[in-house]
Formats: C-alpha cells, sequence, structure tokens
C-alpha cells in the first residue's frame, strides 16, 4: 500500500516537471536575495562610474556605519570572507580610502579606519544607495517599513542563534 502511494505522488512530480511548481515564489532565502540582487545591481552601475567595487561598497559601508574596526568585526559586518576582506582593505589604502593602524588598545591588533577621500567616497555613492532604497519602499508606510526592518532583525537573530 505504501508503495503504491509513493509511486502516485512520485507520478505525479514527474508529470509536473515541465511547467515547475512554483515553489520558489514562497521560498523567503529566494525573495530575499532576489530583491538584495535587484537592489545591488542598480547601485552597481553608480559605483561604477567612480570606480568602487561591491566589495569596496560593503566595506566602506561598515567602516562609515561603526567607524575604526578590526579585520575581523569587517568581515562579521560585511559576511565576506576574510582573505576577500584583507584584499578589499589593500585596495582602499592603496587609493588611500581608507588606512590600517595598531590598535591603541592591543599592540597585537590592527584596526581599519576611514580617511577623508574614504568619507567623501561614500557619500558621493550614499545619495544613490538611498534612492535605490527609497524606490524599493515605495508605497509602504512608515509603519510598514518600521515593521519590515524588525522582522528582518528578528530573522537574523534566529539565524544567529540557530549557527
Amino acid at each position: 500500500m505504501m508503495g503504491k502511494s509513493r509511486t502516485k505522488t512520485t507520478e505525479g512530480a514527474i508529470g509536473n516537471l515541465e511547467l515547475g511548481d512554483g515553489w520558489l515564489e514562497d521560498f523567503m532565502p529566494y525573495q530575499l536575495y532576489r530583491v538584495t540582487n535587484r537592489l545591488n545591481m542598480r547601485l552597481l552601475s553608480r559605483l561604477r562610474a567612480i570606480g568602487i567595487s561591491a566589495s569596496q561598497w560593503r566595506v566602506l559601508s561598515v567602516l562609515r556605519s561603526f567607524g575604526t574596526l578590526t579585520i575581523s568585526r569587517i568581515v562579521e559586518h560585511t559576511l565576506m570572507e576574510q582573505p576577500t576582506v584583507s584584499r578589499v582593505i589593500d585596495q582602499l589604502e592603496q587609493e588611500k580610502l581608507a588606512t590600517r593602524r595598531t590598535s591603541t588598545e592591543d599592540s597585537r591588533m590592527i584596526e581599519v579606519v576611514l580617511t577623508p577621500k574614504g568619507v567623501d567616497a561614500f557619500e558621493a555613492i550614499l545619495p544613490a544607495a538611498q534612492r535605490h532604497q527609497k524606490v524599493a519602499m515605495d508605497g509602504l508606510t512608515t509603519k510598514e517599513i518600521d515593521t519590515l526592518r524588525s522582522l528582518l532583525r528578528r530573522i537574523e537573530h534566529n539565524i544567529n542563534e540557530f549557527d
């Protein structure tokens, strides 16, 4: 009996292979990925125009938001791999957008800080980033946006607790 129901289900699933079942439309990670990528794609053209990569923008943004950070904290905030972050910081230093220095609290630690030129680069991109966010939030009330932010924080908290 179990074999028959299993075969029936399998046959039904096989019969729909060409049509698909649309399951991704309700899969939250996929929806979040699509929204994030679409926002980022719009911003990438602005970044390219001023010679900044998406990875550099992420590091600049984190440094502008949190101030001076160690490389490990930048990795934590950008969700990028440590070798990638180190390479990006090398690039930012070459372009004089950020600088490394020894921590005043622990001489074994290296901190990264934006330079005035780095702040200028960040400020040049920020209006475009904010416009992209505004377009994405069009039609949402302030309360809905606050709810969305709260829900995203809770989801991230849940993910962090799971790890």
